[in-house]
C-alpha cells in the first residue's frame, strides 16, 4: 500500500502543465458544433409544442428535470433528422419550475419554464457546448466555453483509483494542457467536473 501511495505521488509530481498552448481547440467549439434551435410554444395552461430545427440532421436527446435534478421525461430520436416537433402535455406535472434540455451531439440547449394554474411560463433559451479534449504524442489538451462560470477541477484516474487533480478555476474560457509522457501504457479516464457538470473521457497510453 505504501509503494501504491509513492507511485501516486510520483505521478503526480511528473504531470506538468504545458506553458504554451494555442486557442485552437476554442475555434474548433465555436465552428464544428451544432447549433440547434428549440421553441417552446404554449397552446393551453397545460399543453405546449416544442419545435426543435437543426442544420444537420442528428438525432435529439430530450429530457426534462425538476431543479433538483430528478428526471420527469426522456426521449432519444431513433432517426437522423434536421427538424422535430411535439405537443407535450403537462397535466400531470406539479405546479412549478423545470428544465427542458436538447442535446444534439456535444451541444446543448437549455430551457426553463413554469407551470402554474393559469399558464406556462417559458424562459430564454440557453446554449452549452461539451470541452473538446485532444490527446496526441502523450499530451493531453482541453478548451471548454464555460458559460455558468462554475468553478472547474480536472481528474484523472486509471484502474486503482485517481492519481491526479487539479483546480482549473472559473473563467468563462478554460483551456489548458498536460504532459503525459512519464505515465505508464494503460488505460485512463480523465474527468472535468464542477458541482452541476461532469464531462469525461477514456484515454489508452
Amino acid at each position: 500500500m505504501q509503494s501504491l501511495v509513492k507511485l501516486k505521488l510520483q505521478v503526480m509530481k511528473t504531470i506538468k502543465l504545458l506553458t504554451t498552448l494555442t486557442a485552437v481547440a476554442i475555434v474548433a467549439i465555436a465552428t464544428a458544433v451544432e447549433k440547434p434551435k428549440m421553441d417552446v410554444i404554449p397552446l393551453t395552461a397545460d399543453r405546449a409544442i416544442v419545435s426543435i430545427t437543426n442544420e444537420n440532421p442528428a438525432l435529439f436527446e430530450m429530457s426534462i428535470e425538476t431543479l433538483d435534478g430528478s428526471l420527469v421525461f426522456y426521449k432519444l430520436t431513433t432517426d437522423a433528422s434536421t427538424q422535430y416537433q411535439q405537443v407535450f402535455d403537462f397535466a400531470n406535472l406539479e405546479k412549478g419550475k423545470y428544465m427542458l434540455n436538447l442535446k444534439v451531439n456535444d451541444t446543448k440547449v437549455i430551457r426553463e419554464f413554469e407551470v402554474t394554474s393559469k399558464n406556462i411560463h417559458v424562459g430564454e433559451s440557453k446554449l452549452r457546448f461539451d470541452p473538446y479534449f485532444s490527446f496526441k504524442n502523450d499530451m493531453l489538451k482541453f478548451s471548454y466555453l464555460n458559460f455558468d462560470l462554475e468553478n472547474y477541477s480536472l481528474y484523472i484516474y486509471n484502474n486503482e483509483g485517481l492519481i491526479f487533480q487539479k483546480k482549473i478555476g472559473k473563467d468563462f474560457t478554460l483551456q489548458n494542457g498536460f504532459n503525459l509522457s512519464k505515465l505508464e501504457s494503460g488505460n485512463y479516464k480523465v474527468v472535468l467536473s464542477s458541482r452541476n457538470n461532469e464531462f469525461a473521457i477514456n484515454i489508452v497510453k
